[in-house]
Formats: structure tokens, sequence, C-alpha cells
């Protein structure tokens, strides 16, 4: 017998592309593989097969448990996995459907917008309301769109040399110089990109009003409408304008100027252009950035400086700035002090006034002398009469900076000649220099719209926390060597014992040491570690990995932002985080040729795509219940279907155990702006050609014959689907937490058969798959309108007719021929001596349906013929529509592959291809032409990161699971 071993597993052929893993120990029955040897060595290369094996486990499982030939390393359950679990003694499995993958420990903490922090499981209940810093050129805020969490992961710990720290699954992505990289990939020596400002833990705000219309009494009524047409009246506490606002007031204080009705903003250009961000954001209009030269004198000495300004010339923004605290007139005359109202902000938000302030005041970080640096001071100078009120304005800037456990120096008041003609006083506040302190200063407060300043604070900030962990390190050494010459080991011995000079073990062990040890005199000083750091726009820093270590089995968490670049900031490091249908037209593709691009362009402004919120319809929860409980039928009853698209579709686009009052309310939400749209990840449009005709009699039925063109879809029922099986795997690991402790992978949580969960799960997950089809049906509706513009002429009149539609990720109730022994026990039908009718739970995750002619729930259309299969392989490789074959009941419970299947990760498919590059060779060497939210997208689903689907395919037609029926290669693609 021809064996195959893959990591400990043995897989014995059961006959040409079966291959079988025993029934052993625990397992309630075989696995089988259904592949080529070159297919098995794939499927091998990850955790597949281990998998497939630990699903045999699940309660009441039938027969064999299936890997496709596209099989690969899913949630618990391989992608390309088929299981039939008993209806009445089995289980069904929200990770057996689909379901994501999750990374960090639930202390992680994650940077949100404002400079604020929270550990990611406190979003769980919040995430949509909160955007995250991305890193991505700039640091910028991306709107949370998922969260996901799950027990029991193996987390890895990850120390730099700069002592930061992070926790992570082993497939978890982190930020490298060379793009992102799974921690399984990385080593000690290699280089990670960190973003190192923490910000401050997120509280929430006093709510309170600010300003109300009857601060404004006696103001032009102009002046009052334009405030409250921008919904700056009454301003909060809470609001989000008050935010940007408090910015811009710290800023002006330091830096900005009123003159008549214009408030002037001084800076560099990099940083005004952010100052006009927020103009803007708050509804009012910024002019553009003045230069001019100027001429000083000081001292008697005579320099030229250019000096760059932006103003806001609105009347209303100057009142708001003035009311809100921004001092009036020349600053050394003024009474100002911080806000009245500044003692009542949460931390954060008085952070954002003062780190403004410091963009505009404080000195950037300089080296004092070798390894130290100066104290980050701000000062102001006020004549005598309102020196108080300066006092008062650096008392409560210290008060503010002591609740951040920053030390300062104390307030120093002296006189000065700043004036000729009045008395005048100088005030200088400074943050201690302990490299400590300035840590915690530059990582949570530091400076705002100052980019040059936040560059180097970075710098610094990574400089200090490298020299606290070398003298961390000399002190450990010391206190061992002292420790170890107590008990009497000679000197000799510890100076062999340790990596450093004798000289510091003879001081550590004879004469003692009084404080901490200082760095080594090879340690860098400040100037030159700056000059040789690069710190990028986006103010993130390279960092040594110094160990990685197994931290134990831990609850993770993993979110999504709105954002192409798909990352966010984690403990300082950068971390990142369906079904088909196919619709034929009567068009050639000579009738597209010297159009693609044209018509690419137009279906990726048309529908909608990406990650984040966004569809063809906005809907209310009312009209959502009517989606998952109708399906299709509402779509066509709304106008965008007809009859016919009902006909062509699994289970006529309506699944009749659908039960809307199982999705929660917050899959609702996540669903009703979602409709009509793509999403991400492997989801895409396509359209394509028909290169080959394998059976005639098939593809004449199915509407296809060569050079046709024919449109893709692949997409599913986006965050409201990913919520709900997220919900579920939280009820059930609370309800059945016994049948999953009896489980070798938590990640297969299950309810039983009978169950109140296990009902109200299926009634979600059909609920689920209405709205797919929903989905996959409003984008072929706007496909037909964009075909309408781009060839002027009617849908009809091209024939854009649905072929079908088929869901890939699913569990089916489904009557099957089981195969029996004497005993009564299931087992394949190749080894049965009989067989008895059986109801299913078939979960099909990552696989499709493929059931045969004659089949009653196969279309009327197609029942002589058999049910269209649809495999969409790569960008470079083409397509395939097969029918259901003869075997497939017999040998895959009616299922077949649902596509190529991934070779490698996404994070190793960015390493590897550039998507300009990818982009660039599939239009010129196979006329491709193909569009995405960005190039990371299109390097993700290069055609090198997929199996090849001509073996996949061409295992699935010697078997006799799904024959090949026609082939099409891709004309124009668009991603998420």
């Amino acid at each position: 017998m021809t064996t195959f071993e893959a990591d400990g597993i043995t897989l014995e052929q059961v006959e040409e592309y079966v291959w079988e893993i025993p029934q052993s120990g625990d397992m309630r029955v075989p696995a089988r593989v259904f592949a080529s040897e070159a297919l098995l060595e794939e499927i091998s290369d990850d955790k597949t097969l281990q998998q497939l094996t630990n699903t045999t486990h699940l309660p009441g499982i039938t027969s064999h448990a299936i890997c496709m030939p596209d099989g690969h390393q899913g949630y618990g359950f391989p992608v390309g996995g088929v299981g039939a679990m008993d209806t009445e003694e089995g289980c069904i499995s929200p990770g057996a459907v689909g379901y994501d993958i999750n990374c960090l420990p639930g202390e992680t903490e994650v940077l949100l917008e404002h400079g604020r922090s929270v550990p990611i499981e406190q979003l769980r209940d919040r995430f949509e309301d909160e955007r995250a810093m991305v890193v991505d050129d700039d640091l910028e805020p991306a709107e949370v769109q998922l969260f996901t969490e799950r027990d029991g992961a193996t987390v890895y710990e990850i120390e730099t040399d700069t002592g930061d720290v992070i926790e992570a699954t082993a497939d978890h992505p982190i930020s490298t110089p060379n793009g992102m990289v799974d921690v399984e990939d990385l080593a000690v020596g290699d280089e990670v990109r960190l973003q190192p400002f923490r910000g401050i833990p997120d509280e929430e705000p006093e709510a309170f009003t600010l300003l109300d219309e009857s601060d404004f009494e006696g103001e032009n009524p102009q002046l009052v409408k334009a405030l409250t047409d921008r919904d700056l009246l009454p301003l909060k506490s809470t609001d989000e304008a008050f935010h940007r606002l408090l910015k811009l007031v710290g800023y002006h204080t330091g830096d900005g100027s009123f003159a008549d009705s214009q408030s002037w903003f001084y800076g560099d250009p990099e940083d005004l252009e952010a100052i006009q961000d927020d103009i803007r954001a708050i509804g009012f209009t910024p002019s553009k950035i003045y230069e001019r030269d100027r001429s000083h004198e000081v001292n008697g000495n005579e320099f030229e400086s250019t000096e760059y300004s932006v103003r806001g010339s609105s009347k209303a923004f100057q009142q708001l700035l003035l009311r809100l605290g921004a001092p009036d007139g020349p600053k050394i005359e003024s009474d100002f002090t911080t806000p009245e109202y500044f003692d009542r902000l949460a931390t954060w938000q008085q952070a954002l006034y003062a780190s403004a302030y410091f963009g505009a005041e404080m000195n950037a970080p300089a080296a004092q002398h070798d390894k130290n640096l100066y104290c980050p001071k701000v000062s102001q100078t006020r004549v005598a009469e309102n020196a108080d009120a300066a006092e008062e304005f650096m008392a409560d800037i210290a008060s503010f900076l002591a609740d951040c456990d920053i030390e300062t120096n104390p307030i120093e008041r002296f006189e000065t000649d700043s004036s000729a003609n009045r008395a005048t006083e100088r005030f200088r506040l400074g943050i201690k220099n302990d490299s400590q302190n300035l840590i915690r200063f530059f990582s949570t407060v530091g400076y705002r719209y100052n980019r040059s300043k936040r560059r180097k604070s970075i710098a610094a900030l990574q400089y200090c926390k490298r020299k606290e962990c070398e003298i961390e390190r000399r002190a450990d050494v010391a206190a061992e060597a002292s420790a170890m010459a107590d008990g009497g080991t000679p000197v000799t011995e510890i100076k062999s014992e340790f990596e450093i000079n004798d000289r510091f073990i003879e001081r550590s062990v004879y004469s003692g040491r009084e404080g901490r040890p200082r760095p080594p005199a090879d340690f860098p000083d400040y100037e030159e570690y700056s000059e040789r750091v690069t710190v990028g726009d986006d103010c993130s820093i390279s960092a040594t990995i110094e160990s990685i270590e197994p931290a134990g089995e831990r609850t993770v968490y993993d979110i999504g932002v709105d954002h192409p670049a798909h990352n966010f900031v984690a403990n300082g490091f950068v971390v990142s985080n369906c079904g088909v249908r196919m619709m034929r037209t009567n068009l050639t593709y000579e009738d597209v040729q010297g159009r693609e691009q044209e018509l690419v362009e137009s279906l990726f402004a048309n529908v909608p795509c990406g990650l984040g919120g966004g569809g063809i319809v906005e809907t209310d929860i009312d009209t959502i219940d009517e989606i998952l409980d109708r399906g299709v039928e509402w779509a066509v009853e709304a106008g965008y279907g007809v009859e016919a698209d009902l006909h062509h579709c699994e289970d006529e686009g309506r699944r009749p155990d659908a039960d809307p009052s199982a999705i929660t309310q917050k899959a609702k939400d996540r669903g009703k702006n979602q409709v009509g749209s793509l999403g991400s990840g492997n989801h895409f449009l396509e359209v394509q050609r028909v290169t080959d005709i394998y059976r005639e009699d098939v593809a004449d039925s199915f509407g296809l014959e060569p050079n046709q063109l024919v449109v893709l879809i692949h997409c599913g029922s986006r965050g409201l689907g990913h919520q709900t099986c997220n919900d579920y795997l939280r009820k059930i690991e609370q309800t059945h937490e016994g049948l999953l402790d009896s489980l070798p992978d938590k990640e297969l949580a299950a309810a039983p058969a009978g169950s109140q969960l296990a009902e109200e799960y299926y009634g979600a997950m059909c609920a689920a798959i209405n709205f797919a089809w929903v989905n996959r049906q409003l984008i072929m509706h706007r496909v037909r309108r964009v075909f309408e513009q781009t060839f002027d002429r009617s849908w009809e009149a091209m024939e854009m007719d649905l072929l079908y539609d088929v869901a890939h990720n699913i569990a089916k109730k489904e009557v099957h021929e089981v195969g029996i022994t004497a005993d009564g026990a299931a087992v394949p039908r190749d080894r049965a001596e009989s067989t008895e009718e059986r109801e299913l739970y078939v979960h099909r995750k990552g696989a499709t349906r493929a059931f045969p002619a004659g089949r009653e729930e196969v279309p009327a259309a197609y029942r002589d013929v058999g049910q269209p299969i649809i495999i969409p392989g790569s960008m470079g490789a083409g397509s395939y529509v097969l029918r259901g074959g003869e075997e497939s009941m017999a040998r895959t419970f009616g299922s077949t592959a649902h596509g190529a299947g991934r070779l490698m990760s996404r994070t190793q498919a960015k390493k590897d291809y550039w998507g300009g590059d990818v982009q660039t060779d599939l239009r010129e060497q196979q006329k491709v032409y193909v569009k995405a939210d960005s190039g990371a997208t299109i390097a993700e689903e290069a055609p090198g990161v997929y199996k090849d689907v001509d073996e996949v395919v061409r295992v699935s037609d010697e078997l006799g699971i799904g024959d090949r029926v026609a082939r099409t290669f891709p004309v124009c693609n668009i991603k998420g």
C-alpha cells in the first residue's frame, strides 16, 4: 500500500487521488483527502491535515471527514473541508462553516485617535464607534470595522533591544523594514518597525456644555447661525469637533494671533497642513499656506528667515477660539491662563491642548552632553501686572503632567528686560531629564502639529529606552556578581560568567555601588544614535528582536480597520489585521477589447468594495429583517432583479429555515450599510471570457460558448455574517463548555444537535446566507447598469442572465445515503455492506455543493444535466465551470472544491510580491486589467499565491465529483 508521511500523520492511498487517515484513538471516523500527490504535498505544508484529523472528534460526524483538492489551513476546520454530522446525535459548528483567526491577548494596548490607548479586549462592545491609528506613510486614524475573539490560542512574547514587548499568535503579522512578517517567521536579531508613541489611557470624559447661544449674546445673528449650522452650538465636551478645537486653541496659544476677524497660525508647511485639515473638519475653510521672508535682529545679530502661516477668515471661527480660551491681543500683555474648563477634562483631552501648545512652544529634544538630553522646556514672558496669570498657567500644565506621572522642575520666575517701557517677568517650566521621566513624556504626551519635533522625540524616546535597558542589565549583573561573591565564588570565576569589563565586576564586588550604574563607555551618545536611526514620516522606527519565547495559551483578539494599509498600532508595534455567482452575456471578447480600462474603472467606481461600510443601498433594520427572511425574493420585489434570477440560484435564493430574530442587533447594524458590497480579502468581481468547452451538451444547457463574456462575483455576508459567527461562538463556548473540553481544538466549538443553541445558530446562519445572496444580487444589478452605460444597450439586449449562484461556507440539513456496516456503524460507502438515508448537517467550509443530475434540489433548468459549480482560480490562471458529478453523493456528500486554494499567507504574499508589479505584469503580459483599493490587496491575491487550479479541477473531474464543462480567463478584475 502506498503511504504518505506528513508531520507525524500517515495517509494511506485507498485509490488514485483518495488518501485516508485511518481511524485511531478518539477519532470517531477516518479522514479522507482527495488530491493528487502534487496537491497533497502542498496541503501538508501547513496544519490542514491536523485540523482535518481533529474534525473527526466532533460528535455525530458520519462516515468520514473530507478535505478537498484545494484544502488549506483554516480556523479549527480546514478550508476546503466537509463534515457531515447527524442532525439527531451530532452537532453544528460555526468553526466548520467559517471564521477568522485572531491574534493578540486582551491587555494589548491599541492606539486610538486623539492619543488614547485602550486594551484591545475593551473594544468588544464599542469597536464600531472607534478609530484606530494606522501607519501608512503618515500616522492617521481609520474606522475599526471588525472585532474577533477566541480562547486557548498559543501566543509568543517578542522583546526588542528597546524593551518593547508584545505577545501574539504565531500567524500574526508584525511590521518590519521588509514588510509584514508572521511571528513564526521572525527570529532573534531581526528588525521590526515600532510606533512607540503609546498615548494616554482612555477614559469617558465628563459631559458638559461648553458654549451655547447665550455665550454669543450681542453678536451678529449670522455669526451664531454659522456656528449652529456647523453643529458647533451648543458645543459639548464630548463632541468630536471640540477635540479638534482643543488642539487648535492649544497651538494658537503658543504660536497664533488674531488680526481683525482673521485667526492666524504660524509653523512649518507640513504642520500647517494638519491645522488646515482640522479647520476643515469643523466646517470652516482655511486659507492657503502663505510664505514671506522676514528680517530679524537679536543682540545686534541680523538674520533672515522664511515665515509660513495659514489663517481662518471666518469671524465665527475666531469668536469660537476666543471663547474657548485662545488669548486675544499681544500675549505678553494678556492675563490668559489655561481655559477655565481645563480641570474638568479627561486627562487625554488635556493632553490634546497641552501637546499642541508644546508643538508650538517647547524646544525639541537635543543632547545636553554625551548620553544625556536637555530638559524639554516651555517659557512665557508677561508684563508684571499679569505675571501671576502666567504662573497659574505653568502650574496648571505642571499639574496635568503630574497626573500623567511626568515630573517637572520647579517653575522658574525671574525679571527680564523684554520690554523697554514696562516691567516684565519670564516663566519657565521644564520636564525633568532623567531617562525614565523622558520616556513617559515622549510616549504619552509629546508634540502635536510639529512633525519635526515629534520625529526627534521618537528618536529620543527609543534612545532613552535603549539606555535604560542597558542600565538595567548592568544593575542586574552588579547585583548577581555581588551575591556570588557573598556566596564565596572567586572574583576570577565571576568575571568569566558575564560579558562585561572586569573593572565593573571588581567595583560591584569590592566597593559596592551607590545608585544605578551608568551606561558603558562604548554606549553611543545621543547625537551619534540619532544620526544613524531613521524615523519615518509616520513616526515609526526600527528595533532589533532580542528574544522570542512561548508565552502559554491566552484568549486572543483582533480588529480590522477600514484602511488600505490594514494595520494598527498595538503595544507600540505595527500589526495587521461567501459564495460565488456567474452571469453570462451575449457579448464576445472582441466587444470589450480596447475598452478594458474603461470597464474596470467604471466597475470599481460603481461597485462598493473594501473592508469598511458602504453598499449599493443603505437600509434600516426593518428592511434588513426582510432581507434576512426572504433573501433574493426581497431583491426582486424591490426592483433589483427579475423572476428568472430566483430560478437560477441555489435554493431559489432563500433559505426557509432563516430566523432573523436569531441575528443580534449589533450584527444587523453592521449589515445595514453593507448591502451590495464586495468586501475585502479574496472577494472580487471579474469579467471573463470563455476559452475552452469540455462538454458541449452541458455547456449548451448552461448557455456557454467559446469567446463569450461572463461575469463572476465572489463575496459573502460581510460584517453581518462575521458578527453572527462571533456571537454564536461566544454563546457556544459559555453554554457547552463540557463539549468543548472533550475536543482536541476549542476552535471546533459546536452546539449539540437538538439543543436550543443549535437551532438558534442554524436559523441565524440561514438568515446570513439570505443576506449573502441579496448582497451578490445587488452587485449583479449594479454590474448590469455599468454594462448598459459602457456598451450603450440594455442588459436584456445583452442577455445578462444569471447562470447560477452557489454558497461556499455553509451548513445545510440534507438527506444522504450513508454507508452502513453489519453492526450499524456509518462508514465510507466503498466499505459499506448496505446504505440507509440519514438527515445530516453537511458542513462545507470553503467547499461547494456539487449535486448531480436528477436531484430535486437542483434548479429545474439544470436538473437533467447537474448543478453548475463555479471554481474561481487566480487572476492569472482562469476559472472553471463544472457540473455535479455522479460520484459526488457517494464520495463527498455532494461536494467539491470551491477554488484554487492558497499556497501562502497574505503576509508572505506581500513579502514576495509588489502589487504594482503584479498589476503591470497582468496587464502587459496577459491583457488582464486589475483595479483594487491598494497595491497590498493585489499582492495578497497574486497568481503565485494559489495552487494550480487546473490540477484542482482535474482531480475533481477524474474522481467524478465535479465534471469539467468550461474554462474561463480574466479580462478585468476589481478587488476590495
